[in-house]
C-alpha cells in the first residue's frame, strides 16, 4: 500500500505549554520594556547633567581664548592662596578691573589649590575647562530651582524631560558668559536670586533678604532683579516686609565686603562702584544713537542712572497696572527679566552676558504661565537670546538694541494687560474663547493669584 503524507499533530498538553511559554516571553519583555523606560525617564535629568557637564569643560577647553578668568578671576583665587584674600581688588589689567563680588572666590579658590597641587596651573585651558566642569553644578542648581519655579507657579510637578530642563542649561547667554567670557558667577547669581524669591514666597522675608546679599556678593547687577520683588512690597503696602528684604539684603552683603574694606577699601570701591564710570564706552545699545554732545558725557559717567532709572519706572508702571501679584507669580519673573533687561538695553558697554538674566527670567515666565507654550512669549527669550548671539559675532549695536527692545516690548504687552489672540490664545482651541470673553468682561489676569487659592493650570505640553 500506498503511505500517506500527512503530519501528526502533536499533542494537546504540548500545544498549551508552548502557548503558555510564548505568554509568560512576552510578558517578561513587556515587564523589561516598562521598567527599561522608567528608568530612562527617571536617568534623563542625570544624562544631561552629565552631559551639560562634560559638554561645559570640553566646550571651554576646544574653544578657550583668554577671558576674564584669566585676566582677573584666576590671578586673585592665586592672590587668595597666598595669604593675601582681603587684597585681591588690588590686580587690574590697565584700565580695566573686575566689578564683580567676591562670593564666587571662594570656590574658585579651593579649585586653584587642586589644580596646584597636581600641577595644571600652567595649562590654562585645562585649569579652565576643570574650573567650568565644578561651576557647572551651580548651572544644575539653577536649573533644578527654576523648574521648581514653574512647578510652583503652575502646581504640579512636570515631567522628567530633557526639553525642559534644556530650555535652562542650554540657554546661549549662559553658555557665552561662561565659555566665551570666563564670567563663572553667573550661574551661582541666578540660583541665588532663584531661592531668594521661593523663600519671599513663602514668607520668609529675612531668609529671602540673605539670599538677595549673598546673591549682591557675585555682583552688582542684582540690584536690578531684586527691584520688582522690592517693588511689590510697596505697591502692596507691606512696608515692614520691604525694609526687612532691604535690611537684611544690605547686612548680608555689608557682612561680605567688611573686610575686604577695612584691608583695602580704595580699590573695593573702584572696581565695584567708581570703576564703571571710568570704564570706556564701546557701544551696543540705544545710547549709541548719542556718540557726542553733553549727553555722551553724562552717559559716560553716569549709565548706570541711566537704566537704573528706566528699569525703576518701568517696573512701577506695570506693578501699579497690575493686580494681587504675588511673589512667586509668573508676573514677578517677567518683571524680572524686564528690569534686568534695561541693562543691555541701555548701559554704555554691552557684553553678550548681560543678556543671561533676562534670558534666564523670560524663559520661567514663558514656562510659567497658564496655557500651552505653543506661543509668540517664546519671542522673548528667543529675542534675548539672539541678541547675545549677535553681540558676539559683533553685530551693530543698532540692531542688537532693537531685537531687545522688540523682547521688551512683547513681554511689557502681556504683563501691562494687553491681550492679543496670538499671545494669549490659540486659534480653534477652548483657550482662545476664553480670552475673548475675557476681553469683553475687561482685562483680567489669573496667573497673579496665588496657587493656594485654588488656581488650575493646565498642563505643561512640550
Amino acid at each position: 500500500m500506498h503511505a500517506s503524507g500527512s503530519h501528526t499533530r502533536p499533542p494537546s498538553w504540548l500545544t498549551s505549554l508552548v502557548e503558555i511559554g510564548a505568554a509568560v516571553r512576552r510578558a517578561a519583555i513587556g515587564a523589561l520594556a516598562a521598567t527599561a523606560l522608567r528608568v530612562g525617564r527617571r536617568a534623563e535629568p542625570y544624562f544631561l547633567a552629565t552631559l551639560f557637564l562634560s559638554g561645559l569643560g570640553l566646550a571651554t577647553f576646544a574653544c578657550w581664548s583668554r577671558s576674564d578668568l584669566d585676566l582677573f578671576r584666576w590671578p586673585m583665587a592665586e592672590l587668595a592662596l597666598h595669604g593675601r584674600a582681603l587684597f585681591v581688588y588690588t590686580l587690574h589689567a590697565g584700565i580695566w578691573r573686575s566689578d564683580n563680588g567676591p562670593l564666587s572666590l571662594l570656590p574658585l579658590t579651593a579649585v586653584a589649590a587642586v589644580v596646584n597641587a597636581v600641577g595644571w596651573q600652567a595649562d590654562p585651558p585645562l585649569r579652565d575647562a576643570i574650573v567650568m566642569g565644578v561651576f557647572g553644578f551651580f548651572s544644575l542648581a539653577f536649573a533644578l530651582e527654576a523648574v521648581r519655579a514653574v512647578e510652583s507657579v503652575r502646581g504640579h510637578p512636570l515631567p522628567h524631560s530633557i526639553a525642559i530642563w534644556s530650555a535652562f542649561l542650554l540657554g546661549p547667554p549662559l553658555w557665552f558668559g561662561m565659555v566665551n567670557y570666563g564670567h563663572t558667577e553667573l550661574p551661582l547669581e541666578l540660583w541665588l536670586i532663584l531661592l531668594a524669591v521661593r523663600q519671599l514666597d513663602r514668607g520668609r522675608t529675612a531668609l529671602a533678604g540673605c539670599l538677595l546679599g549673598l546673591a549682591l556678593l557675585t555682583q552688582t547687577a542684582v540690584l536690578l532683579a531684586a527691584l520688582p520683588l522690592v517693588l511689590i512690597l510697596f505697591s502692596d503696602r507691606r512696608f515692614r516686609a520691604a525694609i526687612v528684604l532691604l535690611g537684611t539684603a544690605a547686612m548680608a552683603a555689608a557682612a561680605g565686603l567688611l573686610l575686604f574694606l577695612l584691608a583695602d577699601g580704595r580699590d573695593v570701591i573702584a572696581s565695584l562702584v567708581t570703576y564703571r564710570g571710568q570704564a570706556p564706552t564701546l557701544g551696543g545699545s540705544l545710547l549709541t544713537l548719542f556718540p557726542r554732545g553733553p549727553l555722551a558725557v553724562f552717559i559716560q559717567h553716569y549709565d548706570a542712572l541711566v537704566f537704573g532709572a528706566s528699569a525703576v519706572v518701568l517696573t512701577w508702571v506695570v506693578v501699579r497696572r497690575g493686580r494681587a501679584t504675588v511673589p512667586g507669580s509668573p508676573r514677578v519673573y517677567g518683571l524680572m527679566a524686564l528690569s534686568t533687561a534695561c541693562l543691555p538695553l541701555l548701559a554704555k558697554s554691552v557684553w553678550p552676558y548681560y543678556l543671561v538674566d533676562p534670558c534666564a527670567f523670560a524663559t520661567i515666565w514663558w514656562l510659567a504661565r497658564p496655557g500651552s507654550v505653543e506661543n509668540l512669549r517664546l519671542g522673548v527669550p528667543v529675542l534675548f537670546a539672539g541678541a547675545a548671539a549677535a553681540l558676539l559675532v559683533g553685530a551693530p549695536g543698532i540692531c542688537v538694541a532693537l531685537t531687545i527692545a522688540c523682547g521688551m516690548v512683547l513681554l511689557l504687552a502681556d504683563l501691562v494687560g494687553l491681550k492679543f489672540p496670538a499671545i494669549t490664545a490659540e486659534p480653534g482651541r477652548p483657550d482662545c474663547q476664553r480670552a475673548t470673553q475675557r476681553r469683553a468682561r475687561g482685562p483680567t489676569d489669573a496667573s497673579i493669584r496665588p496657587v493656594a487659592e485654588g488656581t488650575e493650570f493646565p498642563t505643561l505640553v512640550l
